[in-house]
């Protein structure tokens, strides 16, 4: 019962975000996609809730956290209008049957416990358990335990903490299982949004294997998954520049309050825009609630001076350790599979039109330069790169993945007009 419970706090995710059906631009969606976003939006709010509560020294209970999420949801289907339901001009095929058995393979995979992270064990479960019982974001508890990663963004610990106030005792079964629910989302995304099955099935198997390598059930990967899913997926694949515009923000605000990670990665997404799409606007949109939460969450680790992970970026760069860090991340990059994760999106972006993989290939590019730079200022990174990288360049595997598969669409659909006839600015 505690495990039912405790993924049962994850499944009303979509009832806490439910709000953002309000919009058009989400209403015009599959019903499937709408879960998705929805589920992304009542993670963010979940989150910033139990956060903003803590900074007012609002102790969480059980009763305050289910009366507020309960309005919020009460809120969300008043204002809700009914979607188009429109379909997503897809049948079930043999592409679609292999996506579906990939899935499954990682869903045995985490109830195997086969893919679970040790750190789980020695940090997010920890962390989110001492959150919990102290009622709020414990501040002490960071400032003694420096192994927990104190400084880390809160919106993974703090979910665990939603689920723990359901099931009471923490359920590590349901900390791994976000992992296949999350994966569910990122592959529904790319299926609408790209409209190419065979695409999504080549994004299923490559994170099918490369899962079994990094073990991020029960990290945050998963959802920064998800988010990174949304943000790349809408700027290369969606007609509708407004929609561009909602999803990358939206995807970047909970990519950086979900991992140090994803500071980094909606830099990246920020200098694409720029130099890529030359949309200031957008960039300075998407930009905007990202800085604002991280900018919050760096106000509070300064004043409870538990600086640690982000403290990393006033350490000076170790250029002597270059060849090292190369030839490690080459090692870890390579997936025991010959690089052929990497390979094979390459040689399809190669073969197909690279100016529609652009954007995707911007990003990669951008956050893998991030992560030798974070490398590069440990004096011998070896045993970090060997525990750490495998998850970590999820993220720029993801991205050269969409733009294989942008660089064999039809149309070039990142860069559309807006709907009244003018070009994007």
């Amino acid at each position: 019962m505690t495990d039912l419970l405790a993924i049962a706090s994850y499944l009303v995710l979509p009832l806490i975000g439910i709000a953002i059906w309000r919009v058009d631009l989400v209403r015009e969606e599959t019903l499937a996609v709408r879960i998705t976003i929805a589920t992304a939006a009542g993670a963010l709010i979940v989150g910033l809730t139990m956060a903003l509560l803590s900074l007012l020294g609002i102790q969480w209970s059980r009763t305050l956290l289910y009366s507020l999420f309960a309005i919020v949801a009460a809120v969300g289907f008043y204002v809700r209008k009914p979607g188009t339901r429109r379909g997503s001009g897809m049948k079930f095929n043999a592409w679609l049957a292999g996506t579906i058995f990939m899935w499954l393979v990682t869903l045995y995979g985490t109830l195997t416990a086969r893919e679970s992270c040790g750190d789980l064990h020695f940090t997010w479960g920890p962390k989110a358990i001492r959150f919990f019982r102290a009622g709020g974001i414990d501040a002490t508890l960071l400032q003694t335990y420096i192994q927990l990663t104190t400084d880390y963004p809160p919106l993974q610990t703090l979910l665990f903490a939603w689920s723990n106030t359901w099931s009471k005792q923490f359920s590590w079964w349901s900390a791994v299982i976000l992992s296949p629910l999350f994966l569910i989302g990122t592959l529904l995304l790319i299926r609408t949004w790209s409209g190419d099955d065979k695409g999504t099935f080549l994004v299923a198997a490559t994170m099918t294997w490369t899962f079994t390598l990094a073990y991020p059930a029960g990290c945050a990967e998963p959802l920064l998954l998800l988010y990174e899913t949304m943000v790349i997926a809408a700027l290369t694949f969606l007609r509708d520049p407004r929609a561009q515009t909602l999803y990358a923000t939206l995807g970047c605000a909970g990519a950086a309050w979900t991992k140090l990670e994803g500071t980094t990665f909606t830099i990246a997404v920020v200098i694409t825009i720029l130099l890529v799409q030359r949309n200031w606007r957008r960039a300075l949109i998407v930009a905007a609630p990202a800085a604002l939460l991280v900018g919050a969450w760096l106000t509070f680790v300064l004043n409870a001076k538990i600086l640690l992970m982000y403290g990393g970026a006033k350490l000076p760069i170790q250029w002597h350790a270059l060849p090292v860090v190369l030839k490690t991340l080459a090692k870890v990059a390579k997936w025991e599979l010959y690089w052929i994760p990497w390979i094979v999106p390459a040689v399809l972006i190669a073969i197909g039109n690279v100016k529609r993989a652009i954007v995707p290939i911007s990003i990669a590019v951008l956050t893998a330069g991030a992560t030798v730079s974070f490398y590069l200022r440990a004096g011998d990174p070896v045993w970090w790169i060997e525990s750490s990288s495998p998850r970590v360049i999820l993220t720029p595997l993801l991205a050269l993945l969409l733009g294989a598969i942008a660089a064999h669409q039809p149309h070039h659909q990142g860069q559309a007009l807006p709907t009244d006839g003018e070009p994007v600015q």
